[in-house]
């Protein structure tokens, strides 16, 4: 653990400028700080969506909540989730399908994924009240990185290149993984209870996502990763959802 991680994990995973001034990711990407920084970006958009709904309307606080979350991120995970979407559910080979991933252009099936998954987002934060509105994105934050870090830990990384060599570092595993899961529990401290209803449904979305993943390419991508932050993300804010 050290301030160089930190400082990867935050630049990796948000929007804020403090990236390692040698340019260099960090040990392991800072993915044992992955939980605590998505359990913080969620704590931002708790607060957009408190003051935005206070002033005009809960739908309107939930899609800036919401905006909130894809500003803070840059949108990485959306981004993640589209080429998923494109590459593990259209045509070919194992190649193709690595290639589609890698187009910056969108098919159908990565546009489809987007609006169907931000608007499930709106529409299930705009059903709670403020507070556990805050509490469901908190939760949802760290539970769907953790989620992320244990895809890293357990399944391959198919590519040769690109910054997913550096957070499928075999070293230190278990201990990144504690580390996570302590952020993500103090995190579900908000409300434990809907949070132990979440989790296996955070589980059994990640399962879905690495068991087609493993079966289309034979592993993960940061792109399958990027899906498995928006959509466990999701899992979670559907429970809280649930009256």
């Amino acid at each position: 653990m050290s301030i160089r991680s930190l400082r990867a994990a935050v630049s990796f995973l948000t929007v804020l400028p403090v990236a390692n001034s040698d340019g260099s990711p960090g040990a392991r990407l800072g993915r044992a700080y992955f939980p605590a920084i998505g359990a913080l970006v969620g704590l931002g958009a708790g607060a957009v969506l408190i003051v935005v709904g206070a002033a005009t309307t809960p739908l309107l606080g939930a899609a800036a909540a919401v905006a909130a979350l894809c500003l803070l991120t840059g949108a990485i995970h959306l981004d993640g989730l589209a080429d998923s979407a494109d590459g593990l559910l259209g045509r070919g080979d194992v190649a193709h399908r690595l290639e589609v991933m890698r187009d910056p252009r969108l098919g159908s099936y990565g546009v489809t994924a987007i609006a169907a998954v931000l608007l499930l987002d709106v529409a299930a934060i705009s059903s709670m009240s403020p507070a556990r509105g805050l509490a469901a994105l908190v939760i949802a934050g760290g539970l769907s990185r953790l989620a992320v870090l244990a895809v890293i830990v357990l399944v391959p990384y198919v590519r040769a290149s690109g910054l997913g060599v550096a957070a499928w570092d075999s070293r230190r595993r278990a201990f990144d993984v504690v580390v996570g899961a302590v952020s993500a529990g103090v995190a579900c401290a908000l409300d434990w209870r809907r949070a132990l209803i979440a989790l296996p449904f955070v589980a059994l979305t990640a399962l879905v996502l690495i068991v087609l993943a493993r079966k289309r390419v034979g592993g993960v991508t940061g792109d399958v990763c990027g899906a498995t932050a928006e959509l466990c993300q999701l899992a979670v804010l559907l429970v809280f959802a649930v009256r």
